[in-house]
């Protein structure tokens, strides 16, 4: 799981800025900034690359709640980069994992 680095908030906001220690191949960090955010429904974010990564939340019941991942590349900055490394392909598969950890995690399971 991803490292929260020191200096971000305890409750992330629009215009919060946050930075992550990251791996893809080598470690790296990221420093990023909220640019939608609805509490308790939606909060999304970029980087100096430019795309956008979401999570939008949809109550389904009294104790579920839909989790939706999104990784927008409209604004990307970089389309022929993201398209060399093939990231919509690769990021479909971290969603997939981030998402079944989250599942976990709200089930009260251990993460494996």
């Amino acid at each position: 799981m991803r490292d929260i680095q020191p200096g971000t908030p305890e409750r992330l906001s629009a215009g919060a800025r946050f930075g992550m220690q990251m791996r893809w191949g080598l470690p790296y960090k990221i420093l990023n900034e909220v640019v939608e955010f609805e509490p308790d429904r939606r909060i999304a974010w970029r980087h100096f690359g430019g795309h956008v990564w979401r999570y939008i939340l949809e109550p389904v019941d009294e104790h579920r709640t839909r989790v939706t991942e999104q990784f927008d590349h409209r604004g990307s900055r970089s389309p022929l980069f993201l398209s060399l490394i093939r990231a919509q392909r690769r990021n479909q598969t971290s969603m997939e994992r981030t998402l079944l950890r989250l599942e976990r995690w709200a089930a009260g399971r251990p993460s494996s």
